[in-house]
């Protein structure tokens, strides 16, 4: 019985490492997505100060509508890596006093509450989603306008896999031994 168990915690250890590799990669396009923010930032500013000077150029069109949706990959592409690493906020001011047992416990019961919820918004978001892609919704603020779908779905797929990290939070808690992650926080 011990070695089945313990060569169940070597393939959740394995399971583990490709998870984390798979969503760490999902998270570099956040980072690329911040990139995109810097670029229209600044290529908005320079042309707004060239026009200034007399130059027949301008910013870049809907500039505030595309920084204002580029938030969406930069923040829900990289939540599930930073609820991965246990980087997460967590108030543990009394929590940290109670025994191993009893923290279990509420770790296990914040994450299956973490999930519910976040199951819940990425069901929603695919809904919206649906919605968007339907009517043709457009961002027309400015009359320049792009699809509204593929930020609904972005957000929705990021609330999936922060439920799934959730998720793979308790794996980690009961069958994963060696992890060590968020402890030199």
């Amino acid at each position: 019985m011990k070695k089945k168990l313990k060569s169940m915690g070597v393939v959740f250890e394995k399971a583990d490492k490709v998870i984390e590799k798979t969503i760490k990669g999902i998270s570099y396009l956040s980072g690329i997505c911040l990139i995109g923010i810097m670029l229209v930032a600044f290529f908005n500013v320079l042309g707004e100060k060239l026009r200034m000077w007399g130059f027949s150029v301008s910013g870049v069109p809907a500039s505030t509508e595309i920084i204002q949706y580029l938030h969406i990959p930069v923040v829900f592409l990289a939540a599930a890596h930073v609820t991965l690493e246990r980087g997460h906020t967590k108030i543990d001011l009394l929590s940290c006093k109670f025994p191993k047992e009893v923290q279990k416990i509420f770790n296990t019961f914040g994450n299956i509450c973490g999930m519910a919820i976040c199951a819940f918004i990425s069901q929603r978001g695919f809904v919206q989603m649906t919605r968007f892609k339907m009517r043709n919704q457009m961002s027309s603020i400015s009359g320049v306008g792009f699809p509204l779908w593929p930020f609904a779905m972005i957000l929705a797929v990021g609330f999936a896999m922060l439920s799934f990290t959730f998720f793979w939070s308790i794996i980690r808690e009961f069958a994963i031994k060696s992890d060590k992650r968020g402890e030199e926080l």
